[in-house]
């Protein structure tokens, strides 16, 4: 682990510690949107989907990440392990602002439609309902704060915790490929939607891919931010009406849908490692490892074991909790 002054990067278990606390920041933030939420139910019949509610909750729960970064990083003197978006000679590279945008436009099209067959699976194979999860957004307020967290805030704190600190831990332990799929699947778990499993995992997939590309944090700050902002754009009146249209033409062509769905990944999927692997061209930063030196003493080694099997111990504490929370939002989705 590199130190310097008392200050040190991320090593795996410090990642994946970090990770634990993140969802336990999320669990104490979920549950007190349980307790207030059974608490207002008399007078507020609607709790359960008001938009103004659950947005200003949405905030509440982004304004929890960001301490709880601040706070871990102060007293367990870490230091992030990439940049935020300054390349090592200290200037902002353009394609920092360009690729990750056209990647999240081009992944929302090549993720649209199997999500939207994962949706039909859901309605019709586990019987919840297709508004299952929604906000209202009737009102201008709910409208401002869903866009204040989601576009601003849930890019910003939700990319250092998964991608910042916990992607880079783990690839110090396992490569990148293993890196990429288990934040990716921490990403999707801790959104604890059963409905939103396909386009989150995708999203969480891409953002790690280009930060193994670029070690830096604003690229996918922007692709995050671009995704879910497109997300909700298309939620428009105008937009579903086009879109619902689609959608009809599509169920009714099953077979022309099916090669219209495999053309969009396989489109999407090409255009996006062109976009990223020779946009970004070869300069993939490594990351160091927290492999021990032969040179050191046996304990040291020993030492370090240990905490590679805390730290593993930890994501998987932290994976569990997500999982049952995710069980737990599908059972109640198909029950109610």
């Amino acid at each position: 682990m590199l130190k310097s002054s008392g200050i040190r990067k991320f090593d795996y278990c410090g990642a994946c510690s970090f990770y634990l606390g993140a969802i336990v920041v999320t669990l104490i933030c979920q549950a007190l949107v349980g307790v207030v939420s059974t608490v207002l139910t008399k007078s507020v019949p609607d709790i359960a989907t008001n938009g103004d509610f659950l947005t200003a909750f949405m905030i509440i729960i982004q304004a929890a990440n960001a301490l709880f970064i601040l706070l871990f990083c102060k007293l367990n003197k870490y230091r992030f392990d990439c940049a935020l978006a300054c390349k090592p000679d200290k200037k902002v590279d353009y394609r920092d602002f360009i690729i990750p945008i056209v990647a999240a436009i081009v992944l929302l099209f090549a993720m649209y439609l199997p999500t939207l067959w994962y949706g039909y699976f859901t309605t019709y194979a586990l019987h919840i309902s297709p508004t299952a999860g929604n906000i209202d957004l009737g009102t201008p307020s709910a409208v401002a704060m869903i866009v204040i967290a989601s576009v601003f805030m849930a890019p910003v704190f939700e990319e250092t915790i998964y991608r910042g600190v916990l992607f880079n831990g783990l690839r110090k332990n396992g490569g990148a490929v293993k890196a990429v799929l288990l934040s990716a699947l921490a990403f999707m778990l801790m959104h604890m939607s059963p409905i939103q499993v396909v386009f989150q995992f995708s999203l969480g997939a891409l953002s790690a891919v280009i930060m193994n590309k670029t070690h830096r944090l604003l690229p996918c700050v922007l692709l995050h931010a671009t995704a879910n902002a497109a997300a909700l754009a298309i939620q428009f009146p105008p937009l579903v009406a086009a879109v619902g249209g689609c959608e009809a033409w599509l169920v009714a062509n099953p077979v022309a849908a099916a090669f219209i769905t495999l053309a969009l990944l396989a489109a999407g999927g090409a255009l996006t490692f062109v976009l990223v692997r020779f946009g970004y061209g070869k300069q993939n930063a490594q990351a160091p490892s927290d492999e021990i030196d032969d040179s050191v003493t046996p304990q040291a080694v020993a030492l370090a074991d240990a905490r590679k099997k805390d730290g593993t111990m930890r994501y998987f504490i932290a994976l569990g909790i997500s999982g049952v929370l995710f069980v737990i939002n599908l059972i109640t989705m198909i029950v109610g």
